[in-house]
């Protein structure tokens, strides 16, 4: 039985809400829980390790914010290439409400980039001091090495996701896409 473009069309657009509910969820997961983290580890010197978590907690949610974002895109340039022909408005490509939507977006990319960064940044921070006193390198001091380089990570995930959602020329070296399908 052949499937109608109209069905396919309404088939995405429950996926495309699905991916964002679950991009949200993820990142209001994160705030929660690196939140918890920090106070927890705010509270005594006992639980400063704590803290040490947040790092790759926000590294795991900046790559699964990256597989939700890059679906609904592709979700979405598949939807626009089945309704190129069709009359009316069309949210998702429509150039007198796409431009808009996109500028909220990165409001939102911003604010939640802030929030990793600062959390990240913050775990870092209160740590440092205590992991400096081991004098040699034992797991602690490993793990806020690792930690580090997570939340460098963030930031080249973040960058990455950015450039590829805009097609920069940047991105394209690194995700390579087109060149294995064309």
């Amino acid at each position: 039985m052949p499937v109608t473009e109209d069905a396919r069309f309404l088939t995405l657009g429950p996926e495309v809400a699905a991916r964002i509910q679950s991009r949200e969820f993820v990142l209001l997961s994160y705030m929660a829980l690196a939140g918890t983290l920090l106070s927890a580890a705010l509270t005594t010197d006992d639980h400063v390790e704590l803290s040490l978590a947040i790092p790759y907690i926000a590294l795991a949610s900046s790559l699964l914010t990256m597989h939700h974002d890059l679906m609904i895109g592709a979700i979405s340039d598949f939807m626009k290439e089945l309704t190129k022909d069709s009359p009316g408005l069309l949210w998702h490509h429509d150039p007198r409400f796409l431009p808009r939507g996109l500028r909220y977006r990165t409001i939102r990319d911003v604010g939640a980039g802030f929030f990793k960064i600062f959390t990240v940044a913050s775990s870092l921070f209160l740590t440092r001091e205590h992991i400096s006193r081991h004098a040699s390198v034992n797991l602690p001091v490993v793990i806020w090495w690792g930690g580090l380089i997570c939340g460098l990570g963030v930031l080249g995930v973040m960058l990455l996701t950015w450039g590829i959602r805009n097609e920069k020329p940047f991105a394209k070296r690194f995700w390579f896409v087109e060149t294995l399908i064309g």
